[in-house]
């Protein structure tokens, strides 16, 4: 035995840790020579390689961990923790085309080129701290697996995890983590969403047992719980996905990494696939119940129950497609942190006009800093759950002006500052007085705080983005025209930008343009945003900036079908639950 595992399970383990290390440190840094090799991996991958690398990096194994846990507490129900975002998807999906076509590396200075760059400085940072809240959150849900499975406390189950990702991730990006997700996401996909559900299904009595269970616990395949999971965090998690999950940096990033818009898509569909796990991890959840019921921390339970019933090598291989998850999705968020603070507040606010390879190891060294600070957040948060609900109640009220400023050509710098500062101080009011009536610290008011504060953040920045909009003064007319222009000119089609003096840095990084200021032609930006007028759906001079997109004959069908899709499975889900266990 080492380290409380068995020989064979640790030199398992040890030879997926070998080959990462080998594709990330080594492949990975040989290919990344520029910014845009960095922080989107060159944004050349095709359908399937972006379909593998949307879903390595989406499935981190804290959704196995939350949501087993709460299912284990509520049943069925405990799957919204991460359902959450399935009517976010299809929002993937519809803006994969935008996002794509905007041709910059992170989300901060797409919001730049509708808004302000004093505002994106803003964004950048709000988006840095959720990248590393999320970064804190897979450690410690590996390590909430780990500690139950070897002679590791959690802690050092954690540090080991960082100083893996932090060694790959420093050398290549998201280069590196792109070609380490080829393996990682094929290691989620197959081994860790369904080698252990044979095991756990004959050592929980099978069929006979969960009938059983099922007649004792009335609600269990409710999709929503009166104790435990209440319609109203149902609802208040899917609003903080819906409205705020396009905000979500690291969105930006899996779909920029993508050749074109047809691959892009992938980031709907990559999604679309997770939730369909996540439902099956919710399974797994009840299975533990009937398997062991009692556990104190039923956070803990897959190391717990894994332990105790997977034979010697089936371990091995669960215990390193676990690492896969969390590693694959720690790398990307903090490849997009590195993009927020060096490619924009770094590069564009704070050290301009230097050369290419200072920011390569300026974005490296913050790398390592990101997950440094996502370890050391474990030491102050605790529970799975906790991570979520402050990391979605952040986003809850950030993808409105985004929304807006693609949407609605009225929509101005006033509406976005009344939105992001009404969402923030409407937050903080809302945990201040959670905090002062129940006497605890901010930590502890996460919870009780997540509902109201999800709902009256949300409202408060929708409210401010309307009046703002419809009372302050209008934006620059140049500025909205470059932006629109630039969301409808179809990928392969970057000569019309060019002709139009626009640049943009993976333009630049593809020797279309020289680097230096853009030399804006007037007449040519005027002349192309009357040309793509012509297609808006709501009429020529409609404020409605949503055109038909005549290019992509296949992008409103697919719309169409991705949301058919999510909504098929929760009335599936829903109705096969009760035809099995209820009716």
């Amino acid at each position: 035995m080492i380290l409380g595992v068995h020989w064979i399970d640790f030199a398992i383990v040890m030879a997926y840790f070998a080959v990462v290390l080998y594709v990330g440190v080594y492949q990975g840094g040989r290919r990344t020579k520029t910014l845009g090799d960095f922080f989107v991996a060159g944004g050349k991958w095709g359908p399937l390689i972006s379909f593998i690398f949307v879903f390595a990096s989406a499935v981190a194994g804290n959704e196995a961990v939350v949501v087993g846990g709460q299912a284990y507490e509520s049943g069925l129900s405990g799957v919204w923790y991460w359902w959450s975002f399935l009517f976010a998807t299809p929002v993937y999906f519809l803006f994969s085309t935008y996002f794509r076509r905007a041709r910059v590396y992170n989300i901060a200075e797409f919001f730049e080129m509708r808004y302000t760059r004093s505002a994106s400085a803003l964004y950048a940072v709000i988006a840095g701290v959720i990248c590393i809240l999320f970064i804190g959150m897979f450690v410690l849900a590996i390590g909430k697996i780990l500690v139950g499975l070897t002679t590791l406390n959690q802690q050092q189950c954690v540090w080991i995890i960082t100083l893996i990702v932090g060694a790959y991730v420093f050398s290549g990006g998201m280069m590196s983590t792109l070609l380490t997700d080829v393996l990682q996401g094929l290691m989620c996909l197959f081994i860790l969403s369904f080698i252990l559900l044979p095991f756990l299904w004959v050592e929980a009595g099978g069929w006979d047992a969960l009938q059983q269970y099922s007649a004792e616990h009335p609600h269990l395949w409710d999709l929503a719980d009166p104790e435990k999971m209440t319609i109203w965090t149902v609802l208040a998690l899917n609003l903080s996905a819906l409205v705020g999950g396009i905000a979500a940096p690291w969105i930006y990033n899996w779909i920029a990494v993508s050749k074109n818009e047809r691959a892009a898509t992938q980031c709907g569909w990559g999604h679309l696939w997770k939730r369909i796990i996540t439902l099956l991890f919710a399974i797994y959840g009840i299975l533990f119940a009937i398997y062991q019921p009692g556990l104190k921390d039923p956070e803990q339970s897959w190391g717990i129950v894994m332990g105790k019933i997977l034979p010697v090598g089936v371990l091995g291989l669960l215990i390193a497609s676990f690492f896969a998850a969390a590693m694959s999705s720690a790398a990307t968020f903090a490849t997009t942190s590195s993009a927020m603070v060096i490619d924009y507040l770094y590069r564009r606010v704070l050290r301009r006009d230097k050369d290419t390879a200072h920011y390569l190891r300026a974005a490296r060294l913050w790398v390592l800093v990101t997950v440094l600070l996502a370890a050391l957040s474990t030491h102050c948060i605790d529970s799975i759950q906790d991570y979520v609900k402050l990391a979605l109640t952040l986003l809850s009220f950030l993808g409105i002006p985004i929304y807006f400023g693609v949407a609605w050509r009225r929509a101005n710098c006033t509406g976005m500052w009344m939105s992001l500062v009404g969402g923030i101080a409407t937050y903080l009011t809302v945990v201040g007085l959670v905090m002062a009536t129940q006497s605890c610290g901010f930590v502890a008011a996460i919870k009780p705080a997540f509902v109201p504060a999800v709902f009256c953040s949300t409202s408060a920045a929708l409210v401010g983005m309307i009046l703002g909009s419809l009372l302050g003064r209008g934006d620059d007319p140049l500025k909205l025209k470059r932006f629109h222009v630039i969301m409808h000119t179809p990928v392969g089609k970057e000569q019309r930008l060019v002709e139009a003096g626009i640049r943009l840095p993976s333009m630049i990084d593809a020797g279309l343009v020289p680097a230096g200021p853009e030399q804006i032609d007037v007449e040519a930006v005027e002349r192309l945003y009357e040309q793509d007028s012509r297609d808006k759906i709501f009429g020529a001079a409609s404020g409605i900036e949503l055109c038909r997109e005549p290019d992509l004959p296949w992008y409103f069908p697919g719309f169409i079908k991705i949301v058919f899709a999510c909504v098929a499975l929760v009335v599936g889900t829903w109705l096969l639950t009760r035809i099995l266990f209820v009716w």
